[in-house]
């Protein structure tokens, strides 16, 4: 806006001063005056040309106030000049390398189009060559899991062939063991034979396992109490197994026949425990002992305690009183099993046939009659009429409860 002012301003200076020289021609015109003595039409002209002069000198004193850029231009008018050509030079270089970079670019996108499909190319190798890696992986990886399993099943089979070696040489050991046993047995076997026809003429008085005396010693005293313990429990054993026909030495009176490496170490045993505790001593027959013959007995020490209190029940079974005496009779048997077994699991010393006591026929018999005596089901508890203790015998320490149960106990 402000060069459009000044051409505008400029516009009507120039209007205004060559009215103004047009009207001082016209007036100096119509007076006929002269100038430097020159004709007055040639003073008119020469008015109308110093107008001019005046106009241009005026639009150019206001241009080159008005543009700083325009005066140096007008007075450095050869510097401009020569900067132009430099500026003209350097924009040709500037375009020449612009072309040069715009042709290496081309080519750079050629080349980069063409490095993008080798690019693309190279993925597709690479991935088949991954793939092709980890099938190889995958089947190297079964290789070793089959050549470990192979060295495993190898070594194995080396176990399995030390192994069998080493049986078959216990083998040949053993062949060779129970070669020489073979020969022992033959001439045990003659002995027994001899031996047999020894016994078939003699009667059996002890039998092996059988126990010839047994009694309670207190543990946990002074040596010298029991060692009288032990010399009173040896002689009433001696006393018991003389009462059958066995062996007697004449010049002692001694009928059992003991080591006395045994008699020292229950001695040991019985001084060793905790003072006051019961300990079972036993004496047993170490073989088969027939009439007349030498009695050798093994000694036995076990823990005594009570095994039932008083009224405890020992077992229970519920039987139908309405039926046979057979049924009735098979059902008190089981019975007498369980209270064995429970007895037995409970610490009660069992007999050499594996019992722990025995009801005799009299009384199996009163039983099965007093249990048809009532009616339906009954439920008969065995229980302990006393404290039982380990090495007591169940007979006549047990009772017998019958009682007869309602139809809601019956089906309960």
């Amino acid at each position: 806006m402000y060069a459009f002012a000044l051409i505008l301003l400029l516009i009507l200076i120039s209007g205004l001063i060559a009215y103004i020289g047009d009207q001082i021609g016209m007036k100096l015109g119509k007076k006929r005056v002269s100038i430097f003595g020159l004709r007055p039409r040639y003073s008119s002209i020469i008015i109308t040309v110093l107008t001019g002069i005046v106009i241009a000198s005026l639009s150019i004193v206001i241009l080159l106030t008005a543009y700083s850029g325009l005066r140096q231009a007008l007075f450095n008018i050869n510097e401009v000049m020569a900067r132009l050509d430099q500026l003209d030079s350097e924009l040709m270089r500037r375009t020449e390398e612009l072309d040069d970079l715009r042709q290496e670019r081309q080519e750079l996108e050629d080349s980069l189009a063409l490095t993008q499909e080798e690019y693309e190319e190279a993925s597709g190798e690479l991935e088949e060559t991954r793939e092709e890696y980890e099938e190889a992986a995958r089947q190297l990886a079964e290789a070793r899991e089959e050549i470990t399993e192979l060295e495993r099943d190898r070594d194995e089979l080396d176990y399995l062939v030390e192994d069998l070696r080493q049986e078959r040489d216990e083998l040949e050991d053993q062949i060779e063991e129970l070669n020489l046993e073979l020969a022992e047995v033959n001439e045990d076997l003659e002995e027994a034979r001899e031996q047999l026809v020894y016994y078939m003429d003699e009667d059996i008085v002890y039998r092996r396992g059988e126990i010839v005396y047994s009694s309670v010693i207190e543990g946990g005293r002074s040596e010298n109490e029991i060692i009288n313990d032990l010399n009173e429990f040896l002689s009433e054993a001696n006393r018991v197994a003389s009462q059958r026909q066995i062996q007697t030495d004449e010049d002692t009176g001694m009928s059992l026949h003991l080591q006395t490496e045994d008699i020292l170490h229950a001695a040991q045993v019985i001084y060793n425990v905790e003072p006051g505790e019961q300990l079972i001593v036993s004496l047993s027959s170490r073989m088969n002992v027939p009439r007349h013959d030498a009695l050798r007995a093994d000694i036995h020490i076990n823990r005594n305690f009570v095994v039932f209190e008083e009224d405890e029940e020992v077992g229970s079974k519920r039987i139908d009183a309405s039926s046979s005496t057979s049924d009735i009779d098979r059902k008190l048997r089981e019975l007498l099993t369980e209270v064995n077994q429970e007895s037995s699991r409970r610490g009660l010393l069992q007999d050499m046939d594996g019992t722990v006591g025995a009801l005799d026929f009299i009384n199996f018999y009163q039983l099965v009659q007093d249990i048809r005596s009532h009616e339906g089901m009954v439920d008969v508890e065995v229980r302990a009429s006393e404290k039982i203790w380990r090495q007591d015998r169940l007979s006549d320490n047990i009772d017998f409860v019958i009682t007869e149960l309602d139809e809601a106990e019956e089906d309960a």
